[in-house]
């Protein structure tokens, strides 16, 4: 017996992809500058956050019609 597939958000989907590009960008990263300490990582990663942040602010795709975060990034519901 299978289950039934779960509906995933659009925002939460988006915050997925998100959570992805940041850590892509941070292993990139680490291997093209391996001498970084995870201190600086660290602080890559809080940077990356807050353009994030500000760009997307969590509130506003939580609080978006789900079509319309999906149309707006190109998600789809799972």
């Amino acid at each position: 017996m299978t289950a039934p597939p779960v509906l995933v958000s659009p925002s939460r989907l988006l915050d997925h992809r998100l959570e992805q590009l940041v850590a892509a960008e941070l292993a990139r990263l680490a291997r093209r500058a391996p001498a970084l300490a995870d201190d600086h990582l660290d602080l890559v990663e809080a940077s990356l956050q807050q353009i994030i942040n500000r760009l997307l602010p969590a509130r506003g795709r939580a609080s978006a019609p789900p079509e319309a975060v999906a149309a707006l990034f190109d998600l789809e519901c799972v």
